[in-house]
């Protein structure tokens, strides 16, 4: 290209840019329609992958209407953490509230007022605890509505803090868990590398596809009902500022569709079975990784089963594609998109049989990524932003787009807003991070990116063994097929030195692991199993648990961990009255 060719295109650029922030200004609190889904790949819409793409239809015209971000990341790839870290604009890590069991105690940054959920699941002291621990001053629902924004929320909040005081149409109860012991035993229990010894993926591989409304849960459908009758309604039409909240469970598990979207997706083709890297070569965090899900002998499944499940994956986002694209049908049929944003979003990916994984809690791509889209006032049309993004970024974003900014502690965000990222395609930061700390992880788990190059860091296993770091080159190695972390330890040292910038990795895992012990002790062992009825607590969080494991628990716990005594088994037996048998089947004092 010319001199004077590329010089009329960086001034045509800058009088877009200029006429964009003066349009904006015209609306100094514009409408805001906020969509998000959860568990949705980013990839599927990032044509520059090698990912599969199912007809994600609504989505891809967003796109063509507003500014798309294909790098972006969760800041943490758990339900609860990436939510919660999302409203408060803080790192999980900062606001403590580290795994699915609890959320954000405290209302409006008001450690007197207590979300109802947490007093549901626990007393009025602990609760407090919580609050005075997380420090958290409020949520991105909190600053919108102090800045005279009208909030109407439907679906899917998970994150606590009291937004039902803005809507009783959301689900918001993150304080669940800590009596289902499969679940929160496995969880804090993650540092002892105990996981599960029956390793048969194949019941989990057949999901139906003839579900009448395959949507996860039972807001889904009217979630998009309310949102798009409101919006037909005129609910932007308000002189008042609003913010309207739609968010969805689906693709979220369980795994089911129906046939409307399975034949939308068809046959998988190459995309069909996932390259693995061979088990003998995995890293060890990604063996135990596949080995607390259940998932070691894939390899051995039947590959139409394995196309089967990834099939009804993505035809679970193309189901969550049609629910959001009734709303944005509505939205653009009545409301000027030159006078609100419309920002979509999800919380984490899915690793869909991907490195032998379903579900989420990893850093790779599948898991990691996220899908990210924001049109409106100022947003270029039609643009993709190459820099980084990440959900630390969305409460930034939001306030901006509010003119709320002066509202917030900037010093405390973990993000920035995108939309300076779209009008110049840079970011303040030219890395992005992410943190996770829960049950497939035996530890700590970091991850940095900075251009194509992506760093995974592990903290100290309890026994202070440190697995190495796991090196990618994006560009080269989509998949994440090679780590090449031995070849460039230079690189590797430099990344990490941008992570702990972010994080002092050590002492945050060090505050996690304490933390599963004591939730471990309280929720767990005193309340439901105890010495005698460990075992047998340990049996439902891991399938096939024995002597071996009951050591390793005993190691980590400092307490025995024994059998129900004979004949208690089948009794409505409080595990944790009862003492451990001794060796001539009596109890033994404890």
């Amino acid at each position: 290209m010319s001199l004077p060719a590329r010089a009329l295109l960086i001034i045509a650029g800058c009088s877009q840019v200029l006429n964009a922030a003066e349009q904006q200004e015209k609306h100094e609190r514009p409408h805001i329609l906020f969509l998000m889904v959860d568990e949705m790949d980013g990839r599927l819409l990032d044509d520059e992958t090698p990912q599969f793409k199912p007809p994600l239809s609504n989505l891809r015209a967003l796109m063509k209407r507003g500014t798309y971000f294909p790098n972006a990341y969760s800041n943490s790839p758990l339900c609860v953490p990436a939510r919660t870290s999302m409203v408060t604009g803080r790192f999980n890590s900062d606001i403590k509230i580290w795994d699915n069991f609890v959320g954000i105690a405290s209302v409006n940054g008001d450690d007197g007022q207590i979300d109802q959920h947490c007093l549901d699941a626990y007393s009025r002291r602990e609760c407090d605890q919580f609050a005075a621990e997380q420090k958290i001053n409020g949520t991105f629902f909190d600053v919108l509505h102090d800045h005279g924004y009208n909030l109407t929320l439907w679906g899917k909040v998970h994150a606590g803090g009291g937004v039902e005081r803005f809507s009783r149409h959301i689900f918001n109860d993150p304080f669940t868990g800590t009596g289902l012991v499969r679940e929160s035993a496995k969880a804090w229990t993650r540092s002892t590398g105990v996981s599960s010894k029956k390793q048969d993926p194949t019941d989990w591989l057949q999901r139906p596809i003839n579900v009448p409304k395959p949507a996860e849960n039972f807001f889904d459908y009217p979630t998009a009902d309310e949102c798009t009758r409101l919006l037909e309604q005129g609910l932007f039409k308000s002189s008042t500022p609003q913010f309207l909240y739609c968010s969805f469970a689906v693709p979220h598990p369980p795994y089911q569709t129906n046939n409307t979207y399975w034949n939308l997706v068809g046959p998988l083709g190459k995309h069909a079975i996932p390259v693995q890297v061979p088990r003998d070569q995995l890293h060890p965090a990604d063996e135990y990784y596949v080995k607390s899900k259940q998932f070691w002998n894939l390899d051995s499944c039947r590959p139409e089963h394995i196309e089967h499940f990834r099939r009804v994956y993505f035809a679970m986002c193309v189901e969550a594609d049609h629910l959001v694209g009734r709303i944005l049908k509505a939205f653009w049929n009545n409301v000027d998109p030159d006078s609100a944003f419309v920002i979509f979003v999800s919380d984490h990916g899915e690793l869909n049989l991907e490195h032998r994984q379903w579900q989420k809690s990893s850093m790779k791509e599948a898991s990691a990524r996220i899908p990210l889209i924001v049109s409106g006032p100022g947003m270029p049309k039609g643009r993709r932003i190459q820099s980084l993004a990440s959900l630390n970024d969305i409460y930034p974003t939001l306030v901006d787009m509010a003119g709320a900014a002066s509202r917030v502690p900037t010093h405390q965000l973990a993000g920035e807003s995108v939309l300076p990222m779209a009008r110049w395609d840079q970011r303040k930061k030219n890395y992005v991070v992410s943190e996770y700390y829960d049950t497939f992880s035996r530890t700590g788990t970091f991850m940095v990116r900075q251009g194509e190059k992506k760093l995974i860091v592990h903290a100290p296993l309890e026994n202070g063994v440190r697995w190495p770091a796991q090196l990618f080159n994006l560009a080269d190695d989509p998949w994440e097929l090679k780590d090449i972390a031995s070849e460039f330890p230079t690189e590797v040292s430099r990344l990490e030195a941008l992570l702990r910038k972010e994080f002092d990795v050590e002492a945050v895992d060090r505050q996690k692991k304490l933390y599963d012990h004591k939730m471990f002790m309280k929720y767990v062992y005193r309340r439901y199993s105890g010495p005698a009825g460990c075992q047998k607590a340990m049996t439902v969080a891991f399938p096939g648990f024995d002597e071996e494991d009951a050591k390793e628990i005993e190691k980590w716990l400092g307490k025995p961990c024994c059998k129900v005594m004979e004949g208690r088994v089948q009794r409505r037996a409080k595990y944790h009255t009862l003492a451990c048998p001794s060796k001539m089947g009596e109890a033994v004092s404890l």
